[in-house]
Order: C-alpha cells, then sequence, then structure tokens
C-alpha cells in the first residue's frame, strides 16, 4: 500500500466513524452517503428492507431506529480495497448495543454486524455509496441497572 492509499484509508475510517457516531439520527447519517445511495438490511440470510436515495434512506433509517432510546457502536476490523481513485470496497465488522422499552423494562439487545460497503469520492470527499448491513447475532436481555 503506498503513502496515498494510507491517506485515503483513514479518510474512509473517518468516514466510517462518523457515520456511527451518528446513529439514530437520519438527518445526519444521510450526509455521509451518495444522492444516489443504496442500502439493503439483512437479519441473518434474509432481507428485511432496501432503500435508494437520500430521501428513502433517511425516512427508512428513522423508521428502522424509531424505538431505539440509546444505541453504542463499536467498529472493529475494517479492510479496504481499492479499485481506482474514486471507488473502493470495504468490508467493517461492528458491535452495536440498542436500548429500547418494553412494558416498562429496558431492554439492551447486542448486535453483531458486519458491513459491506462501496465507497465513491465525490466533490474530494469520500462517501458511502451501498452498503449491505448483515446482522448475524442478535440477543435480547432486560438492562441491568
Amino acid at each position: 500500500m503506498n503513502q496515498e492509499q494510507v491517506k485515503e484509508t483513514m479518510e474512509i475510517q473517518r468516514l466510517v466513524g462518523k457515520v456511527a457516531n451518528a446513529e439514530g439520527r437520519s438527518a445526519d447519517q444521510v450526509k455521509f452517503f451518495t444522492n444516489d445511495c443504496q442500502m439493503r438490511i439483512y437479519m441473518g440470510e434474509e432481507q428485511i428492507l432496501e432503500l435508494t436515495g437520500h430521501k428513502y434512506l433517511e425516512a427508512g433509517l428513522k423508521n428502522f431506529m424509531s424505538a431505539v432510546k440509546r444505541c453504542h457502536y463499536m467498529l472493529g476490523q475494517h479492510t479496504i480495497d481499492f479499485l481506482s481513485q474514486s471507488k473502493a470496497t470495504g468490508l467493517l465488522f461492528c458491535r452495536a448495543s440498542q436500548v429500547t422499552e418494553d412494558f416498562g423494562e429496558e431492554i439492551v439487545t447486542e448486535h453483531c454486524i458486519y458491513y459491506e460497503d462501496i465507497y465513491e469520492r465525490v466533490s474530494g470527499n469520500w462517501l458511502i455509496k451501498a452498503r449491505d448491513a448483515h446482522y448475524m447475532i442478535s440477543n435480547k436481555q432486560v438492562l441491568n441497572k
């Protein structure tokens, strides 16, 4: 990997960190995606959602996260492959904790997720063009206080 690719890798890693930091705020998240973006969400092998474009991405993410009171995302291994100077793919592993409420009790759901991303450089900035989110393991329990 040359010095330019190291710099570009760091920029893409900052991008996905900003997306995770904005989780639960769909209007903030959308600005890290291209206008013609596509996101698909899978629970195990089943696709449960597909969103295309800013308008639908924002509304879909807002709805998807509507029951979540608090969340925390821990990003893990992230591999990036450059296809050209303006296009790259990535594989990102994540552990997410989401707190919801059920019958007056707070419930924490732990998710093990991996993302398959396509990144595109637009006007000098890396953005996510496509993201497949694979929720592979989910575990719910009452949150201990």
